[in-house]
């Protein structure tokens, strides 16, 4: 019993009646808790006056403080007082300067600096920047201080006036060489070029852009550069330089070349009875010019050169001299036998084939054709007439396919019946014809005119043919045949075949000239073949 209390005393030092029943033990244990609970308090009471006192040394700071992560036009403002963020930003016009960009004077060449305008030049200076700084510092909530350190950022675009000296400036641009008037270019409008030998045709000449511009309208745009602090204004790109009317763009100048050349392109190889002309580039530059911005055609150049060429070579009317079958040349003026070209007809399909710019060989129209090209049209087909022998020969592709006696115009005549000499083409030929005259009316089987009302045709009411009957007992100027002999001369003969008449000794008589009557018309006692039916 003793040893347990011992054991007892030994762990507590005390009895246990002792510790249950103390009343110093219980005092002890309050005092240690209440100081643990001041401490705690005093702990606490200082740590909210630190903070209190941090937080108000913060709001004290920020109100003359920018916060931290702010910027101004770009620059780091954090913690920064007004004063220095006012004389960093002003002190940037120091490194200003606008550029003016535009045309050399000289050359015209585009992006060449007219001048520099430096600050110093106009006197230019930032105003009002302090009251900015100042009112976005008045705007920032001082109380709120600890925001900005939670990764907020604060970027202000500050808009810095600035003055200057407009009348600087306006002297400064006008004293530049570019912007005197002397030095100024105007500019020149695109135009069409004379006619080049060496591209053989025109082409749009470009307009020349000039150096000349309106300084006064262009100086209150430069003080607008100047003012939104600009590094560069480009005249030439905000449309201050004076400027062609009319550019090689314009539609109606390339038209018009389109057209001159397409006209001077044109090439027409012509076949003229057997000669080779050549209309192209070389003809075509004389005739294709440029009037009024247009391209003109020379219509009445056209028309002379057709008729130049159908006096060349048409052959129509022109004495000729013809080999007779006797052997000897003669000569015998071209009746209405031979090339005679179109000249109206040519004329205005060759200025139709230049507007189209073709390019074709062919002949000319032609409104009578021979048989043969060249000068010797006749050809080795023909029909020969000696009206002193009164005989006839018929030639097929140089072969003498027949001949015949006839007889011709009676020589001794008050009439004028004489069978007119010359070349002559038949005209068509006909059966069943009547011909009529004022004393007769007379059918016949073969008609075949080559000359006015004259013409070859089977005369069944004579009983002879050739010798001299012609001179006192003729036709009155066709050639009468043997019915036989014309029906086959019919069978050879067609439209334009050539028709030779000659008197090779002479005419014996001399009356009127043996000239047809217009057409039409009626020679005294001759057919009309107008009135001729056709069978």
């Amino acid at each position: 019993m003793e040893e347990r209390q011992t054991g007892e005393m030994a762990e507590t030092g005390k009895l246990p009646e002792e510790n249950a029943q103390n009343p110093k033990h219980k005092g002890g244990r309050r005092r240690r808790k209440r100081f643990f609970l001041i401490a705690f308090l005093l702990i606490v009471v200082a740590t909210l006056a630190v903070a209190a006192y941090l937080y108000y040394r913060g709001v004290v700071y920020y109100r003359t403080h920018f916060f931290p992560n702010t910027k101004i036009n770009g620059m780091d403002c954090g913690d920064m007082e007004a004063a220095p963020i006012v004389e960093a930003l002003e002190s940037r016009i120091d490194g200003y300067a606008l550029a003016v960009l535009g045309r050399d004077y000289e050359t015209g060449e585009s992006d060449v600096v007219l001048g520099i305008i430096a600050p110093e030049d106009i006197q230019l200076q930032y105003v009002g920047t302090r009251e900015a700084v100042e009112s976005l510092l008045q705007q920032q909530d001082e109380f709120f201080w600890m925001e900005a350190y939670l990764d907020r950022q604060y970027d202000y675009t500050l808009e810095q006036d600035m003055n200057f000296d407009e009348d600087m400036l306006g002297s400064l641009v006008k004293s530049w060489e570019a912007c005197k008037r002397k030095n100024m270019q105007m500019p020149q409008n695109a135009y069409i070029s004379e006619y080049s030998e060496e591209t053989g045709g025109y082409e749009v000449v470009p307009e020349t852009v000039g150096t000349s511009f309106d300084v006064q309208k262009a100086i209150p745009r430069i003080v607008e550069a100047v003012t939104a602090q600009e590094a560069a204004i480009n005249l030439e790109e905000q449309g201050f330089y004076r400027e062609a009317a009319v550019k090689s763009d314009d539609k109606r100048l390339n038209r018009t070349v389109d057209d001159a050349n397409k006209w001077l392109g044109t090439k027409i190889v012509y076949d003229w009875n057997g000669t080779e002309v050549v209309v192209d580039r070389e003809i075509l530059k004389d005739w294709v010019s440029i009037e009024d911005e247009k391209a003109v055609l020379d219509e009445e150049a056209v028309d002379a050169f057709v008729k130049e060429q159908a006096g060349a070579y048409d052959t129509y009317g022109r004495r000729k001299n013809f080999m007779t079958t006797y052997g000897y040349e003669i000569s015998l003026p071209g009746r209405n036998y031979g090339w005679k070209t179109d000249v109206a007809g040519e004329t205005e399909e060759l200025i139709a084939l230049i507007y189209q710019g073709s390019t074709i060989e062919k002949e000319p129209l032609y409104s009578i054709r021979a048989r043969q090209k060249g000068s010797n049209d006749i050809g080795s087909s023909y029909l020969e007439a000696d009206l002193n022998s009164q005989h006839l020969y018929l030639y097929q592709d140089g072969n003498l396919v027949l001949e015949t006696d006839f007889v011709s115009g009676t020589m001794i005549s008050d009439f004028g019946c004489v069978t007119p000499e010359g070349i002559f083409g038949m005209l068509y030929k006909s059966t069943d014809a009547v011909l009529v005259g004022e004393t007769y009316r007379t059918p016949v089987k073969y008609w075949m005119p080559f000359y006015g009302n004259y013409g070859l045709h089977d005369a069944n009411w004579r009983g002879a043919f050739g010798g001299d009957i012609f001179v006192t007992n003729g036709s009155h100027g066709c050639i009468n045949l043997p019915p036989s002999m014309a029906a086959q001369i019919y069978q050879y003969v067609s439209e334009g075949f050539p028709v030779i008449c000659y008197y090779p000794q002479g005419i014996p008589y001399i009356g009127p000239p043996a000239e047809p009557e217009p057409e039409g018309g009626v020679p005294e006692g001759e057919p009309n073949p107008e009135e001729v039916p056709v069978g």
